[in-house]
């Protein structure tokens, strides 16, 4: 009983520090999506392209099966200047639709005007609070950008194409794009930026229940050489790369603490063969093998090893669900204004199958290294 209570809890821990792990993730990777489409195109070489010069359309993008909607993006770095502060952000031009499909609309956390209903510009929180964005004024943001043909070294200030915005929202996404992004309609990012017909990439958005990996591969033998259609994961190459790493570590240090508490099968084992010593002698008396004794044991052994996991991933997913639907464990106290209130639990079918197939490795392993530093003649020894 107290080999299973050891590998119960550390299943137990497992599972839920993983199904942890995983809610939180899904959090992050939900909200860097917002601002990621499914599919995003891009040309391989240069910052812009222009669709007129490539060898398809728009149209056939559109067409193509399992495709929601394409859109146009245009950004750069620019420079704005609010309420007496400037700072450098990078500026997104986008249509109507955009904040629709990526989900922006749902972060909007202050509006004075809609999207569609006047030009002007939307901050991330991080950018309208070092600015001291106040919507109910009228003050106007001046965005500064490099003109790309003309060069002045007499009078600087002619070197930059100079727009007007006024601020209608500030979004909030809780990722670092805060900091420094806004939006304006594309229209007038086509004119601070003097491209007329030139783009930085269009955002694919699919279909519901619709194959991505499929989508992905006609719109890429669409497109040939030339451009270059990446994934969510591909357009957050860093991100999910540490994420992937942070939850291997996990997994390995959790699984090296079951590991540990798997070795009292070891001494369990011992005793109970130091116990049924005289048991052994009369089955080897009757005629029992050696091979069939060693089998009772790791039988045994194995048993106290699936027993305790199957503990260990029930209570798991009790405690796991009771927290998913009463969050029991806060981040604070009720007054407090955090993004979440209670720690995100998402379960995962592959972490419970993965964890019991470790658990009977461990198990057998353990087992037999047990049996294996025994003598064959204290085994065997006859009373």
């Amino acid at each position: 009983m107290l080999s299973v209570l050891g590998i119960m809890a550390s299943t137990t821990a497992l599972i839920i520090v993983l199904s942890v792990f995983n809610g939180m993730q899904d959090l992050v990777v939900g909200n860097f999506n917002r601002f990621n489409p499914p599919l995003k195109i891009e040309a391989k070489e240069g910052k812009l392209f222009s669709i007129s010069d490539s060898h398809f359309s728009l149209s056939d993008i559109e067409n193509t099966q399992g495709v929601k909607a394409v859109e146009q993006v245009l950004y750069d770095l620019v420079l704005i200047h609010y309420n007496d502060k400037q700072t450098l952000i990078t500026l997104y031009g986008v249509s109507d639709n955009y904040f629709k499909l990526s989900g922006l609309s749902e972060m909007i956390l202050d509006v004075k005007y809609d999207f569609q209903s006047q030009t002007g510009i939307f901050f991330g929180t991080g950018v309208a609070g070092f600015l001291n964005v106040e919507l109910h004024r009228f003050d106007i943001a001046k965005l500064y950008y490099p003109k790309r043909h003309k060069r002045n070294l007499l009078n600087p200030l002619e070197a930059f194409q100079t727009c007007y915005a006024p601020p209608l929202g500030v979004f909030a996404s809780y990722t670092p794009y805060d900091d420094n992004c806004a939006f304006v309609p594309i229209d007038l990012a086509k004119t601070l930026f003097n491209c007329e017909t030139e783009i930085s990439f269009l955002a694919v958005y699919l279909d519901d229940n619709t194959s991505m990996q499929k989508v992905h591969k006609k719109i890429t033998q669409m497109l040939g050489e030339g451009f270059t259609v990446k994934n969510q994961m591909q357009q957050e190459p860093l991100m999910f790369k540490t994420i992937k790493a942070e939850n291997l570590i996990v997994f390995l240090i959790l699984g090296f603490i079951l590991f540990i508490a798997t070795f009292n099968i070891i001494g369990i084992l011992g005793m109970l063969i130091f116990e049924k010593k005289q048991d052994i002698s009369i089955l080897h008396t009757l005629g029992a093998p050696k091979t069939l004794v060693k089998r009772v044991f790791l039988m045994l052994g194995t048993m106290i090893g699936i027993i305790g996991g199957f503990l260990g991933m029930c209570i798991g997913l009790i405690c796991c669900l009771l927290q998913q639907h009463f969050g029991i464990i806060t981040l604070g106290n009720n007054d407090s204004s955090y993004l979440l209130m209670a720690y995100p639990v998402a379960m995962n079918m592959k972490d419970f199958v993965t964890v019991f197939t470790l658990i009977i490795v461990i198990s057998i392993i353990t087992s037999s290294l047990s049996l294996r530093g025994l003598k064959n003649n204290y085994l065997m020894n006859k009373y």
